[in-house]
């Protein structure tokens, strides 16, 4: 298996025959060429909403591909809920623009709340928000910036000639298509168009390749927040940090993070499932009586294997019913509760990350660092779930805000193809902290405008102005580092506990003395 160094495209396209030693012949066949865009941008996660309307709105010609019949990836697909984190631990909002539109947008059609307190990890906020919202809304958002959707569509390959992406093939109901376009943004968190073409990449952990685990999200309903409410308060010693009946009545959305010891009890019982997160983890939701979960888990999947992705499925849905089992067993309020969707797939949190221009490391991260090319921030605490064992490493979020260098979009060897999102350059670390959400979304917008302005002057990725990318992202409202940004600081978010025990939620911070 291809964990470690970098990666070429053969193992990947061959997968599973080349274990079997059985292979066919595929007939040389035409193919239609059906989009000419400035900008193709692979999938519709974060990332990809991010880049495709900021291309859009710096005047690029945008197509956006997506494989299901809706926007939004790891939002809707895979149901991750709530977002994290837009605020420092001042109650500063370092991650605006495209992604701070979103939230504020999403509170105008009441799908979310918009930034609220979070109970749970030291995080400064959490921003929960109602899916099928958020489907909507990123609907209207591509189609005010005018960007071309091609739904129902799975990237299948791409061919790079002479340092350029020449074309990318898609598959769908129609058939097989040729898009044919001046620059390339891979928003498909594995580097799938990177793998395709042979630039390299790595996975996991350096010392051995592993990586994150899986997670399903599932939404349950039917929670009666009154007597959760009770249940904390009479129960607050198996919560992280005890919070006090003032933190669990004030705050407006219920997190919840903690019940190890009762949890280690059950799997001994043989109540809950023994592979999955030894905590239990959950967020209030904007629809009355809704929490989103996040309890399932499963290590050793490689989140570009069909096989290992096929046994996640099965087996995190089965955690999934169990989990639920246990909590309208054990924890007041779930009682009559039941469980009303889960992910259309498996979140995976970790597969391949590219070699770029510049890799970024837990220094970057963790010393707040700003770059000259910076183009997003993050402010996300390095949150490790476990390739092995139990122990979740997690810093706290909002401590330190630093910056994403756009070297660290620049795959190796190519001169029209970024990347955005999850699979940037960077170490295993580093990634554990620039992996959410937010953070991607951020990224994407840097992504988006330099590729317009790459097509606007006909000039290789290498050669894009940074300084201009950076002066356009403040006009449209982004916050960077350095660069004298107005204050958009909410008092109300400011983290007043910003350095709690992990013991009652299964984690710890081998960072302390630079975090």
């Amino acid at each position: 298996m291809d964990h470690q160094g970098a990666g070429t495209a053969v193992p990947e396209k061959v997968g599973a025959a080349v274990e079997r030693g059985t292979y066919v012949e595929e007939p040389a066949r035409q193919v239609p060429v059906t989009h000419e865009p400035d900008v193709l941008v692979i999938g519709a996660g974060p990332a990809g909403i991010g880049a495709a309307v900021a291309a859009a709105r710096n005047g690029a010609k945008v197509l956006l591909v997506e494989r299901y019949g809706f926007l939004g990836g790891n939002l809707t697909a895979a149901m991750v809920n709530p977002m994290f984190t837009f605020h420092d631990i001042h109650g500063e909002q370092v991650i605006r623009g495209i992604a701070g539109e979103v939230v504020d947008r999403l509170v105008e059609i009441t799908a979310s709340p918009g930034h609220v307190t979070d109970l749970t990890f030291d995080n400064a906020s959490m921003t929960p928000f109602d899916p099928e919202g958020m489907k909507l809304l990123l609907f209207d958002m591509t189609e005010g910036a005018g960007v071309e959707l091609l739904l129902h569509s799975v990237f299948a390959d791409a061919v790079a000639v002479d340092g350029r992406v020449s074309h990318v093939i898609v598959e769908n109901k129609s058939g097989r298509q040729a898009i044919r376009p001046k620059f390339v943004i891979d928003c498909s968190a594995d580097a799938d168009v990177v793998a395709r073409i042979g630039a390299p990449f790595v996975k996991g952990r350096e010392s051995d390749g592993a990586m994150q685990p899986v997670t399903l999200f599932y939404r349950i309903g039917g929670v009666d927040y009154d007597n959760l409410r009770r249940w904390m308060k009479a129960n607050r010693s198996e919560l992280k940090d005890a919070p006090s009946d003032e933190e669990i009545d004030s705050s407006g959305t219920l997190a919840f993070l903690g019940l190890t010891d009762l949890v280690k009890k059950a799997v001994a019982a043989g109540e809950f499932p023994a592979d999955a997160a030894p905590r239990i983890l959950m967020y209030q939701l904007p629809k009355e009586g809704q929490i989103a979960v996040n309890c399932t888990r499963l290590q050793g999947i490689d989140g570009t294997r069909v096989e290992d992705l096929t046994r996640a499925e099965v087996i995190t849905r089965r955690q999934a019913w169990q989990i639920h089992q246990f909590l309208r067993k054990h924890v007041g309020g779930f009682e009559d509760s039941y469980i009303v969707d889960s992910g259309v797939q498996v979140g995976v949190r970790e597969t391949r990350r590219i070699v770029g221009d510049y890799t970024m490391v837990e220094e970057d991260v963790l010393g707040s660092r700003a770059f000259t090319d910076g183009i997003a921030c993050g402010t996300f605490a390095i949150d490790i779930h476990p390739p092995d064992g139990k122990q979740q490493i997690f810093t706290g979020s909002g401590k330190s805000v630093y910056e994403i260098p756009y070297r660290s979009l620049l795959p190796q060897g190519v001169d029209n193809l970024l990347v955005a999102g999850r699979c940037i350059s960077a170490t295993h670390n580093a990634f554990g902290s620039i992996r959410v959400m937010a953070t991607a979304m951020g990224i994407g917008q840097g992504a988006g405008t330099a590729a317009a302005l790459a097509v606007r002057d006909g000039i290789p990725s290498r050669e894009v102005d940074v300084s201009e990318v950076r002066r356009r992202l403040l006009e449209q409202g982004q916050y960077l580092l350095e660069a004298d940004t107005p204050s958009a600081k909410n008092e109300g978010l400011r983290l007043e506990r910003a350095m709690g025990s992990g013991a009652q939620a299964s984690h710890h911070n081998p960072f302390g003395k630079n975090s």
